[in-house]
Protein backbone atom coordinates (compact mmCIF):
# COMPACT_ATOMS: atom_id res chain seq x y z
CA UNK A 1 0.00 0.00 0.00
CA UNK A 2 1.31 3.63 -1.01
CA UNK A 3 1.72 6.19 1.76
CA UNK A 4 0.89 9.54 -0.09
CA UNK A 5 3.51 11.57 -0.16
CA UNK A 6 1.63 14.91 1.37
CA UNK A 7 0.62 12.63 4.56
CA UNK A 8 4.32 11.49 5.24
CA UNK A 9 5.31 15.12 5.16
CA UNK A 10 2.66 15.96 7.89
CA UNK A 11 3.57 13.14 10.43
CA UNK A 12 7.15 14.34 10.04
CA UNK A 13 6.37 18.41 11.15
CA UNK A 14 3.85 16.82 14.04
CA UNK A 15 6.63 14.25 14.88
CA UNK A 16 9.13 17.76 15.23
CA UNK A 17 6.81 19.76 16.78
CA UNK A 18 5.96 16.88 19.38
CA UNK A 19 9.96 16.58 20.08
CA UNK A 20 10.19 20.54 20.88
CA UNK A 21 7.03 20.87 22.70
CA UNK A 22 8.53 17.83 24.84
CA UNK A 23 12.01 19.47 25.01
CA UNK A 24 10.64 22.61 26.29
CA UNK A 25 8.78 21.14 28.75
CA UNK A 26 11.81 19.18 29.88
CA UNK A 27 13.61 22.66 30.23
CA UNK A 28 10.85 24.55 31.71
CA UNK A 29 10.63 21.74 34.51
CA UNK A 30 14.79 21.61 35.02
CA UNK A 31 15.32 25.04 35.62
CA UNK A 32 15.27 26.08 38.86
CA UNK A 33 12.32 28.50 40.37
CA UNK A 34 13.96 31.95 41.93
CA UNK A 35 13.61 31.80 45.74
CA UNK A 36 12.67 34.86 47.22
CA UNK A 37 13.63 35.56 50.79
CA UNK A 38 11.23 36.69 53.45
CA UNK A 39 11.91 40.41 54.80
CA UNK A 40 12.85 40.59 58.03
CA UNK A 41 9.77 41.54 60.35
CA UNK A 42 10.57 45.04 62.47
CA UNK A 43 10.46 43.35 65.88
CA UNK A 44 12.92 41.61 64.78
CA UNK A 45 14.99 44.71 63.67
CA UNK A 46 13.98 46.37 66.99
CA UNK A 47 15.39 43.63 69.10
CA UNK A 48 18.86 43.12 67.19
CA UNK A 49 19.95 46.39 67.17
CA UNK A 50 18.71 46.32 71.36
CA UNK A 51 20.63 43.47 71.84
CA UNK A 52 23.71 43.83 70.04
CA UNK A 53 24.99 46.61 72.71
CA UNK A 54 24.15 44.49 75.45
CA UNK A 55 26.35 41.42 74.18
CA UNK A 56 29.17 43.39 73.19
CA UNK A 57 29.28 44.82 76.88
CA UNK A 58 28.85 41.54 78.30
CA UNK A 59 32.15 40.21 76.64
CA UNK A 60 34.03 43.18 77.20
CA UNK A 61 33.27 43.19 80.97
CA UNK A 62 33.46 39.29 80.93
CA UNK A 63 36.09 39.27 83.53
CA UNK A 64 34.34 41.43 86.19
CA UNK A 65 30.68 39.56 85.70
CA UNK A 66 32.86 36.15 86.01
CA UNK A 67 34.17 37.74 89.61
CA UNK A 68 30.24 38.98 90.25
CA UNK A 69 28.85 35.29 89.43
CA UNK A 70 31.60 33.52 91.48
CA UNK A 71 30.35 35.01 94.98
CA UNK A 72 27.06 34.72 93.87
CA UNK A 73 28.07 31.04 93.85
CA UNK A 74 30.73 30.46 96.68
CA UNK A 75 30.29 33.89 98.98
CA UNK A 76 32.66 36.09 100.50
CA UNK A 77 35.38 33.49 102.21
CA UNK A 78 36.57 30.01 101.72
CA UNK A 79 37.61 27.22 103.84
CA UNK A 80 41.57 26.21 103.40
CA UNK A 81 43.41 23.71 105.35
CA UNK A 82 41.57 24.79 108.58
CA UNK A 83 41.83 28.62 107.54
CA UNK A 84 39.22 30.65 106.84
CA UNK A 85 39.88 32.96 103.73
CA UNK A 86 38.24 36.03 102.82
CA UNK A 87 38.01 36.50 98.99
CA UNK A 88 37.24 40.28 98.58
CA UNK A 89 34.65 41.47 95.96
CA UNK A 90 36.63 41.64 92.39
CA UNK A 91 38.32 38.49 93.28
CA UNK A 92 38.11 34.57 92.54
CA UNK A 93 39.53 31.66 94.44
CA UNK A 94 41.33 28.75 92.39
CA UNK A 95 39.04 26.02 94.06
CA UNK A 96 40.41 23.22 91.97
CA UNK A 97 43.97 23.45 93.36
CA UNK A 98 41.87 22.93 96.70
CA UNK A 99 40.12 20.02 95.34
CA UNK A 100 43.42 18.07 94.29
CA UNK A 101 45.38 19.46 97.79
CA UNK A 102 47.51 16.84 98.82
CA UNK A 103 47.33 16.48 103.01
CA UNK A 104 51.13 15.61 102.89
CA UNK A 105 51.79 18.53 100.86
CA UNK A 106 49.39 21.35 100.58
CA UNK A 107 49.55 23.78 97.08
CA UNK A 108 48.47 26.52 98.69
CA UNK A 109 45.09 28.29 97.15
CA UNK A 110 45.16 31.19 95.19
CA UNK A 111 43.17 34.24 94.68
CA UNK A 112 42.84 36.22 91.59
CA UNK A 113 42.02 39.85 90.78
CA UNK A 114 41.40 39.41 86.96
CA UNK A 115 41.80 42.91 84.90
CA UNK A 116 38.08 44.89 84.94
CA UNK A 117 37.65 44.62 80.19
CA UNK A 118 39.32 42.70 77.83
CA UNK A 119 40.94 45.66 77.23
CA UNK A 120 44.32 44.80 75.62
CA UNK A 121 46.25 47.69 77.19
CA UNK A 122 44.57 46.01 80.61
CA UNK A 123 47.47 45.01 83.57
CA UNK A 124 47.22 40.88 83.85
CA UNK A 125 45.80 39.44 87.20
CA UNK A 126 46.69 40.51 90.74
CA UNK A 127 47.56 37.55 92.92
CA UNK A 128 47.03 36.55 96.71
CA UNK A 129 48.65 33.10 97.67
CA UNK A 130 48.17 31.46 100.77
CA UNK A 131 49.53 27.88 102.10
CA UNK A 132 50.38 26.58 105.21
CA UNK A 133 53.76 26.42 107.26
CA UNK A 134 54.67 22.64 107.32
CA UNK A 135 56.99 21.91 110.56
CA UNK A 136 60.61 20.37 109.53
CA UNK A 137 62.57 18.13 111.21
CA UNK A 138 65.77 20.18 109.74
CA UNK A 139 64.91 23.84 110.92
CA UNK A 140 63.09 25.68 113.19
CA UNK A 141 60.33 27.25 112.43
CA UNK A 142 62.77 30.96 112.69
CA UNK A 143 65.11 29.39 110.35
CA UNK A 144 62.17 28.35 108.06
CA UNK A 145 60.90 32.35 107.79
CA UNK A 146 64.69 33.47 107.20
CA UNK A 147 64.86 30.88 104.53
CA UNK A 148 61.64 32.00 102.81
CA UNK A 149 62.53 35.71 103.09
CA UNK A 150 65.95 34.73 101.51
CA UNK A 151 64.07 33.13 98.65
CA UNK A 152 61.96 36.40 98.26
CA UNK A 153 65.34 38.35 98.23
CA UNK A 154 66.69 36.14 95.89
CA UNK A 155 63.78 36.66 93.19
CA UNK A 156 63.82 40.61 93.85
CA UNK A 157 67.21 41.48 92.98
CA UNK A 158 68.43 44.97 94.64
CA UNK A 159 69.78 46.13 91.90
CA UNK A 160 65.75 46.08 90.29
CA UNK A 161 63.81 46.18 93.32
CA UNK A 162 63.97 48.13 96.87
CA UNK A 163 63.25 46.03 100.11
CA UNK A 164 61.84 46.99 102.64
CA UNK A 165 59.34 45.85 105.88
CA UNK A 166 56.18 47.20 104.93
CA UNK A 167 54.86 50.55 106.90
CA UNK A 168 52.18 48.42 108.79
CA UNK A 169 51.46 45.10 108.83
CA UNK A 170 49.40 42.95 111.30
CA UNK A 171 50.69 41.94 114.71
CA UNK A 172 52.21 38.84 114.47
CA UNK A 173 53.03 38.93 110.93
CA UNK A 174 56.71 39.15 109.00
CA UNK A 175 56.55 40.64 105.79
CA UNK A 176 58.72 42.26 103.05
CA UNK A 177 57.67 44.30 100.54
CA UNK A 178 59.37 44.58 96.86
CA UNK A 179 58.90 47.52 94.68
CA UNK A 180 60.45 48.38 91.14
CA UNK A 181 62.60 51.00 90.78
CA UNK A 182 61.85 51.94 87.47
CA UNK A 183 58.23 52.53 86.86
CA UNK A 184 56.49 52.39 83.49
CA UNK A 185 54.86 55.90 82.65
CA UNK A 186 50.96 56.15 82.99
CA UNK A 187 50.94 52.64 84.72
CA UNK A 188 50.40 52.01 88.33
CA UNK A 189 52.81 51.04 90.47
CA UNK A 190 53.73 47.95 91.21
CA UNK A 191 54.31 45.48 94.39
CA UNK A 192 55.50 42.18 96.01
CA UNK A 193 55.29 41.14 99.27
CA UNK A 194 56.00 37.83 101.01
CA UNK A 195 54.48 37.57 104.69
CA UNK A 196 54.71 34.38 107.30
CA UNK A 197 53.25 34.23 110.46
CA UNK A 198 55.02 31.85 112.66
CA UNK A 199 51.86 31.72 115.16
CA UNK A 200 48.87 31.11 112.37
CA UNK A 201 51.64 28.47 111.00
CA UNK A 202 50.81 29.56 107.50
CA UNK A 203 52.90 32.02 104.68
CA UNK A 204 51.39 34.26 101.90
CA UNK A 205 52.68 36.03 99.23
CA UNK A 206 51.10 39.06 96.60
CA UNK A 207 51.80 40.17 93.78
CA UNK A 208 49.69 43.22 92.10
CA UNK A 209 48.98 47.06 92.18
CA UNK A 210 50.30 48.75 95.13
CA UNK A 211 46.97 50.20 95.46
CA UNK A 212 45.94 47.17 96.88
CA UNK A 213 48.50 46.12 99.25
CA UNK A 214 46.37 47.32 102.77
CA UNK A 215 43.73 44.40 101.00
CA UNK A 216 45.90 41.98 100.71
CA UNK A 217 47.14 42.87 104.47
CA UNK A 218 43.21 43.14 105.41
CA UNK A 219 43.15 38.98 104.03
CA UNK A 220 46.03 38.06 105.92
CA UNK A 221 45.31 39.89 109.37
CA UNK A 222 42.29 38.05 109.30
CA UNK A 223 43.56 34.50 108.82
CA UNK A 224 41.72 32.58 111.20
CA UNK A 225 41.29 28.75 112.07
CA UNK A 226 37.57 27.03 110.98
CA UNK A 227 34.98 27.76 113.08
Amino acid sequence: MRIPVGAGLLSCKNLIRMQKAEALQVESTARPRPVRSKPIPRKGKIFAILCLPAVVLAVYYAPTLTSFGWHIIHGKAVDYRGLHVEVPWGWTADLTSVRDDFPANPQGITLQKPPRTLNIEARGPELIYINLLLPDARSSPQQQAEEWKNLFRESHPGSDFDLAAPASSPAGIDCLEATPKTKERGAPSGAALACISLQGGWLANYAGSGANVPLFMRVIGGLKPQR
